[in-house]
């Protein structure tokens, strides 16, 4: 709602309310692993890309180059220096960003993380759209469906930092979805999205129905996925591959090849898998220390490769289709999403599976554009909401306090804000991708008491109760934990830190994670059992806690951060030191 608020206020001081109505403007962002875009509605509400035609392609490529003294380099052109200075150019950030094995880089004596990276991307497809009279301020981003928490937080985050007001995070499928309902949905069907990307993977399953008035809800039935597996995994055996090609040809080893002809055949891999997947082989040379090697890679080699990344792929599919208890002939659309299924060989498995099910339509831009929908559907709700006086009971996002400035306006002036969005267009209802609960005593045992689980409609909330495990606690302390436990029943999962907070086996099938702590003081001689109420409330924005004792009515609030995202007092910091910081597309 921030868009509302600080644009009318500003906006009204010195123009009619319907000039100011005419700019309103939102805008979705697919934040890729290895290309990025920006995507806004048109007039007649339907998305359109905004095209990068600064580096003359239509997307903005996920690279930045860190030049000496000068300002970042993003896209094409960062992406090309990686031949030259592998070592100051940074690719791939969005498989690191959020997890406790993000890399952290240090450029003429500036540190930058995953989140810094990631808003310099953010921050050059807001620079290049603006130069295309764009303001962008308000945008939802996407992320893959199969992101936790802290992922999802760390999105968030760089997109603050880049100077952007966050409505929502999407997921990629999601998004895609949505791109295809506002052209094509017209009556009841189960989609499937089959999201491969440059470096992560997501399977959703949907169900569309539409009403007696023609508008749509999409419902997630089931979602899962990898994401660590992408295009960038097949790049990876196709560079192996033409390494063994060059050093067959030559009589050499791959231990005797050095770092600038490991780049030169680098420099290769995406012109030949692109090639490949047009014809079925491509010849190229390799110019190397005065020689020149011409080289042939099949398709059918390439597909030997890495047919088992597709079979896991596939393994995907079928363990969705299994929890979903839908058989493949009842799915009525895959929908291709993502650059890498480009490629014959995924096209092929997908058939194999679903035939005559399959639709390509845009795999790079759907889920930009379907992003650029879901803004225009969260500003439209919050505006309702604002007219309706409905307040979140758990309002961490500064509405309540906006309202007080927002200058009042009628039903009628309200309406004309409202962006025209495809009248088929209506209710989205994603689901949570993971699980989460305190650590708490059941009985002697210290366990995960999961409140919310996977597969519940996000945003998703619950209340529990619990009680000081001895009299006279100057406080307690939640461990907050997500994981991919389903069963409601047999609720309490084992949790990767023991009490004393040190590392213990679980269940990695499990997938646990701690993930953030809340502490409630306590009065002095409270008693042993006392009721402290836990609230949870998630959704794609993120994870909300608070504690309350029941006796005194004092609570803590918390959106819930780890050591792999920033605290908020990291987060200003790094908000004002990038807000002097420039990004340009050319060297």
């Amino acid at each position: 709602m921030t868009f509302i608020y600080i644009q009318i206020t500003l906006m009204l001081n010195r123009q009619t309310f319907k000039e100011v109505t005419t700019m309103v403007k939102v805008y979705g962002i697919d934040l890729g692993t290895t290309y990025s875009a920006i995507a806004t509605l048109d007039e007649n509400g339907m998305p359109e890309l905004i095209e990068n035609y600064a580096d003359s392609i239509p997307l903005l490529a996920s690279a930045v180059y860190f030049p000496g003294g000068g300002e970042p380099v993003v896209g094409k052109e960062a992406k090309n220096q990686f031949e030259v200075e592998p070592d100051r150019v940074v690719q791939f950030v969005k498989r690191e960003i959020g997890k406790p094995d993000a890399q952290e880089r240090n450029f003429d004596g500036v540190k930058y993380d995953p989140i810094l990276i990631s808003s310099l991307i953010l921050k050059r497809m807001q620079k290049y759209a603006e130069e295309q009279g764009h303001e962008v301020k308000d945008v939802v981003i996407t992320c893959p469906a199969y992101f936790g928490n802290e992922e999802r937080d760390a999105t968030k985050q760089a997109g603050i930092i880049a100077g952007l007001n966050v409505l929502n995070i999407v997921n990629e499928p999601t998004a895609a979805a949505l791109n295809y309902c506002c052209r094509e949905f017209k009556e009841n069907r189960k989609i499937m999205v089959y999201d491969l990307g440059g470096g992560t993977f997501d399977i959703t399953l949907f169900d569309f129905s539409v009403d007696e008035k023609g508008k749509a809800t999409i419902d997630v039935i089931e979602t899962g996925g990898n994401d660590r597996l992408g295009g960038i995994d097949w790049d990876a055996r196709l560079y192996n591959y033409i390494c063994e090609l060059y050093t067959d040809e030559n009589g050499v080893s791959q231990d005797e090849m050095d770092t600038e002809l490991r780049q030169k055949i680098r420099a290769q891999v995406e012109d030949v898998k692109k090639a490949i997947s047009n014809m079925q082989s491509k010849s190229f040379t390799v110019s190397y220390a005065g020689d020149a090697t011409r080289l042939e890679v099949t398709r059918e080699k390439f597909e030997e490769q890495t047919q088992d990344l597709v079979e896991q792929t596939m393994d995907f599919v079928h363990q969705l289709l299994q929890l979903a208890e839908i058989p493949a002939g009842q799915v009525d659309v895959v929908l291709l999403v993502g650059g890498s299924t480009k490629m014959p060989m995924i096209k092929a498995a997908v058939e194999g599976v679903f035939p005559g099910k399959i639709r390509v339509e845009q795999p790079d831009l759907a889920v930009a554009k379907g992003a650029a929908l879901s803004a225009a559907i969260e500003f439209n709700e919050r505006l309702r909401k604002r007219l309706s006086g409905e307040v979140d009971q758990f309002d961490t996002h500064g509405d309540n306090k906006a309202s007080e400035i927002l200058p009042p306006i009628t039903e009628e002036e309200a309406t004309s804000l409202i962006i025209n969005v495809p009248q088929q267009v209506s209710v989205v209802k994603d689901k949570l991708s993971r699980s989460f609960g305190p650590a708490v005593f059941i009985g002697d045992a210290y366990m995960i008491d999961n409140l919310l689980f996977v597969g519940d409609e996000s945003p998703s909330e619950a209340t529990e109760t619990y009680g000081p495990k001895e009299d006279n606690q100057p406080a307690v302390e939640f461990t907050v934990f997500e994981n991919v436990a389903r069963d409601r029943i047999n609720k309490q999962v084992t949790p990767s830190l023991d009490m004393n907070g040190n590392e213990q086996y679980t269940d990695p099938a499990l997938k646990v994670k701690n993930i953030g702590n809340v502490r409630l003081e306590l009065p002095p001689g409270t008693p042993k059992g006392s009721p402290i109420q836990v609230f949870f409330r998630c959704s794609a924005i993120g994870l909300e806690v608070r504690a309350t004792n029941l006796e005194t009515n004092e609570s803590v609030e918390s959106v819930i951060t780890s050591e792999n995202t920033k605290t908020q007092e990291e987060l200003n910091e790094a908000v004002k030191a990038m807000t002097s910081v420039q990004t340009s597309g050319n060297i």
